[in-house]
């Protein structure tokens, strides 16, 4: 064997060009002991598997193997130094391909959704149970909120889109793929004075005390222009909040009324927990769908999760009378 120096910084340097199939028909010879033995299992003939070891050495300039007899190869110093750098790159390279496939059929990855009001959440329940339970390496990440308050962690990339209402707020570098419209109810408890009188006229909500959002300004001031259309005098009694889970235990322990989706209080309306009042003001009409930004390619799981959540939607309000479909028959895919 000529060389004898150390795997000098030279020789370093000439690593980056050589091809993974080099390395892994290099490692081949090592374990087979012999161009003879690992020319087959690599479809190759002896000669041609001689002759790419020899490039490979006239590349990096070192000896990898000392030839003997019938295609017999020892292992050099240098060969013995670069085993340890070929398995690093190869088992790299390996498990970059693994990811690149998962993420291209959606098997991993992460997933951060942004739920916003007039979303039904049984919806988003099971979708998410059901991305889980066929792909459980995807992180999903879920946050709720109403859609104004979600807009703005959208243009940070803390979620890849919102299921949630359109609103005014968002600008034109917001795709929105609309999937439904329908118009607010005012809900109260089912043993609510005013929940079951058959004729309710506008006036008898002047003294309820109003439930409102404080994400959401825009519907005190719905609430009260409705008021003033018929020359009442507003509601005074208010209590703000942006807490689901507390406005809900006192929604249905209170005497209180709250203008809400009916696609956010399905199931307590269905239990009869909550009523939906005999009163088609105060109203306001949302269209609801997914959102997300023109200028991001949203990665595969998300595309999924969202068409998933398309075919769900659909199929529920198919099921209900309180929302009108919007682009039934189109693909999210197709706008995004």
């Amino acid at each position: 064997m000529k060389q004898t120096a150390p795997f000098t910084a030279q020789l370093a340097d000439r690593m980056p060009n050589l091809e993974l199939k080099q390395l892994r028909r290099f490692l081949a010879v090592v374990r087979s002991g012999s161009l003879a033995a690992a020319a087959p299992d690599l479809g190759l003939t002896q000669q041609a598997l001689g002759a790419g070891i020899a490039r490979m050495e006239q590349d990096l300039g070192v000896v990898l193997f000392d030839r003997g007899p019938g295609g017999a190869t020892t292992v050099t110093p240098y060969g013995t130094l670069l085993i340890r750098h070929a398995k690093h790159i190869l088992a790299a390279a390996d498990r970059a391909r693994e990811e690149l496939i998962a993420f291209r059929d959606a098997r991993a990855g992460s997933v951060a959704i942004g739920i916003g009001e007039a979303f039904p959440h049984e919806v988003i329940a099971d979708a998410v149970r059901e991305c889980h339970r066929s792909r459980p390496e995807i992180r999903m990440s879920i946050v709720e909120d109403y859609s104004d308050v979600l807009l703005d962690k959208l243009a940070a990339g803390e979620i890849d889109f919102i299921a949630g209402a359109d609103t005014a707020a968002a600008g034109a570098d917001i795709e929105r793929f609309l999937l439904y419209s329908l118009r607010d109810i005012v809900i109260a408890r089912a043993n609510h004075p005013l929940a079951r009188r058959p004729k309710l006229r506008l006036r008898d909500l002047q003294s309820c005390t109003w439930m409102l959002p404080r994400a959401r300004p825009a519907d005190a001031a719905l609430i009260t222009e409705a008021f003033r259309n018929q020359d009442l005098d507003p509601p005074t009694r208010f209590i703000w909040t942006d807490a689901p889970n507390v406005g809900m235990r006192l929604l249905l322990s209170e005497d209180y009324v709250f203008m809400t989706s009916p696609a956010q209080v399905t199931e307590p309306l269905r239990e009869g927990l909550l009523m939906a009042l005999n009163t088609k003001t105060p109203s306001v009409e949302r269209r609801v769908g997914l959102l997300f930004r023109r200028d991001t390619r949203l990665n595969p799981s998300a595309m999924l999760m969202m068409e998933d959540i398309r075919h769900r939607v659909h199929a529920h309000i198919d099921e209900s009378n309180y929302a009108l479909p919007l682009n039934p028959g189109r693909r999210v895919s197709d706008a995004a």
